[in-house]
């Protein structure tokens, strides 16, 4: 009897152990994963680890709630969620901060990165207070000039949000935007072509749509043929909307690339052709005039006048760009400037700068080119085209009277949607702004009708020019509706989604797997003919049995959520095949783990079934080449 309470007291005493150890194992595990996605800015990936950290644990960490803060400060949509960790945070701060998982408390900045929190929510009166906390702890002459910035930035936005411009915006609809991140759109001059970048799973694509009768055509992607690795970026259109300027960027460096549209298709883009404008510095922007004939683009190369400044370039006889001109200390600051553009007379240039009158992080600004060639000085835009958070790729068509953004709004399509701006009401506008904007005292007539989609169906009517006359250097030619085609025979709708995606070991949905499921399930509404199998996947680590009941779970999961939104459940299947056809390597070459490539196998597909092939076709994403397995 002895000897059994012994052994049971010896089972108790001992099993802890074990358990334990492989717990502290597991979160190492996600704390290291955390690591990686978070130097590699990437935020929502990172988020995802460090929340299994939170909620093991870690919820009164300083350290953790401080990173899932700064991960929150990234993720557009999600910034209001940074305030309540990083208060959390800058409880326990401490000068003598080392990144490690065993670390309790937050470095100082803390308290600056709580004040920019603030400050994108529009509480400028604690932004303050964290900003001046700060300062009472910053070390440096450099720490305590940004804090003073920011804190003169936030009386700024105060002045600017109490007296803010009427701003009509307008969606540009469901055929433009989808339900992941569109933006950095522009427009061609006669209004009819326009290219954006649409985030898709596992790269940026780039977009392209004709304006037609009806409305924006399908948008096709044509990153394939500019022979895009998905790393390049619009830049701007010329007027003709024949040529495509884009950035081409690595971790390293950024050059100004450019392909040409000819019988129906985009060129392979090929670098700008000039003295010294693509060099070994970061090259983020490029702009051309109506006339083809000069280039602003911006750099960090080591002759500027801050950080990012902005250039121009004119177009010599032999077809190649000549030597950058720096626009100057009126317009360069010493800290960025960025995303210029120029409008179609050439004498208004848009662009972002964090070292103007700013209300905080980048804002819009508009410079005028006077008789003499001299830049004025330029104007803040104001709120709400300019906001407490970064405000970057302003495009200005029509000679500035329409403004195209990214913005991130209640009833939108998508995570980020471009929408069409003009001013309305009585309100006097900054002097520039006046020159180009018409007082609002009765009506407005759109600019032209057919590039900003009505809300509701209409008849198409023919296209009204502004009673403001376009400057007659650049006329502009009314867009006049033609007979809509006659209807083409039926062909599959493909539609690109993303798998949902699982954290390590794990089985619950987040926030990017509903959203992508929200799309599964309008899809199923809008085509009830047809019926989804629900294929679940997991990583290679662990035991093979333990992975395919997880991969099980996971397709369970998916299938209950989308019961949940009103799919009929005899419509879905399921089917888990554990670690069996992954799509990504699980680990490297060397035998080494590769995180990057097993989050990629912790997924659920969708199959059609039930269905006329005519109806819908599904595509899924491709895998980054250097992640795809070898035979």
């Amino acid at each position: 009897m002895k000897t059994a309470v012994f052994l049971a007291i010896l089972l108790l005493l001992q099993s802890p152990v074990p358990a334990q150890e492989k717990d502290q194992a597991e979160l190492k595990e996600y704390f290291l994963d955390a690591e990686f996605f978070f130097a590699e800015e990437e935020y929502p990936d990172a988020l995802t680890d460090y929340m299994e950290l939170y909620n093991n644990g870690y919820s009164g960490n300083a350290n953790i709630n401080y990173r899932m803060g700064i991960c929150y400060l990234n993720m557009p949509g999600q910034k209001d969620k940074a305030i309540n960790h990083l208060l959390e945070a800058v409880k326990d701060v401490s000068s003598k901060y080392k990144e490690s998982i065993k670390q309790k408390t937050a470095p100082v900045d803390a308290y600056l990165f709580l004040g920019n929190a603030y400050r994108v929510n529009n509480q400028l009166d604690k932004a303050i207070g964290s900003y001046n906390k700060y300062k009472e702890l910053a070390g440096s002459a450099e720490e305590l000039k940004y804090a003073d910035q920011q804190i003169a930035a936030c009386n700024i936005a105060i002045q600017f949000i109490s007296d803010p411009l009427r701003i009509r915006m307008t969606n540009l609809g469901d055929s433009v935007n989808g339900n992941s991140s569109n933006f950095k759109a522009v427009v061609s001059g006669d209004g009819k072509t326009l290219l954006y970048m649409n985030e898709l799973p596992f790269y940026d694509a780039v977009y392209f749509c004709r304006y037609t009768p009806g409305g924006w055509s399908a948008p096709v992607n044509i990153t394939p043929q500019i022979q895009s690795d998905g790393d390049q970026y619009v830049s701007s259109v010329s007027f003709d909307g024949t040529q495509l300027y884009l950035t081409r960027e690595d971790p390293f460096n950024s050059d100004i690339y450019v392909s040409n549209y000819s019988n129906g298709k985009w060129s392979r883009s090929v670098p700008v052709q000039g003295q010294d404008i693509n060099t070994k510095y970061w090259e983020s922007h490029a702009s051309i005039a109506a006339d083809g004939k000069t280039l602003y683009f911006t750099s960090n190369r080591k002759d500027g006048i801050g950080e990012m400044d902005i250039y121009k370039s004119q177009l010599l006889s032999n077809g190649q760009w000549g030597m950058p001109v720096n626009l100057g200390t009126t317009v360069n600051t010493a800290l960025n400037e960025d995303t210029p553009f120029i409008t179609a007379n050439d004498s208004l240039l848009y662009f972002s700068s964090q070292g103007h009158k700013n209300m905080g992080g980048y804002d819009v600004f508009l410079s005028k080119l006077g008789p003499s060639g001299q830049w004025s000085n330029p104007e803040n835009v104001r709120y709400p085209v300019s906001t407490t958070d970064d405000d970057l790729f302003y495009y200005p068509w029509y000679n500035g009277k329409v403004g195209y953004v990214s913005a991130i709004r209640n009833g939108g399509f998508g995570k980020e949607d471009i929408y069409a701006l003009q001013p309305e009401g009585d309100r006097p506008l900054p002097e520039m702004l006046a020159d180009f904007f018409k007082s609002q005292e009765k009506p407005v007539t759109p600019v032209v009708a057919a590039v900003i989609p009505s809300e509701s169906p209409v008849t198409p009517e023919p296209q009204v020019i502004p009673e403001t006359p376009v400057p007659p250097e650049t006329p502009v030619t009314p867009v006049t509706p033609q007979p809509l085609p006659p209807a083409l025979p039926a062909i599959p709708k493909e539609i690109e989604l993303a798998p949902v995606y699982f954290a390590f070991d794990n089985f619950q949905l987040n926030d990017a797997g509903k959203q992508e499921l929200d799309q599964v399930s309008r899809i199923m509404k809008d085509y009830p003919v047809i019926r989804v199998k629900l294929v679940g996947h997991a990583d290679a680590k662990g035991p093979a049995e333990y992975n395919l009941k997880l991969s099980e779970k996971r397709a369970n999961a998916v299938m209950q959520y989308l019961v949940s939104k009103g799919i009929e459940k005899n419509r879905l299947e399921t089917l888990g095949l554990g670690e069996k056809n992954f799509a990504a390597i699980n680990s490297n070459p060397d035998g080494s783990d590769n995180p990057e490539g097993r989050r990629l196998n912790r997924r659920v597909e969708y199959e059609i079934i039930g269905q006329d092939e005519s109806v819908i076709l599904i595509k899924m994403p491709p895998v980054p080449e250097h992640l795809k397995p070898r035979e």
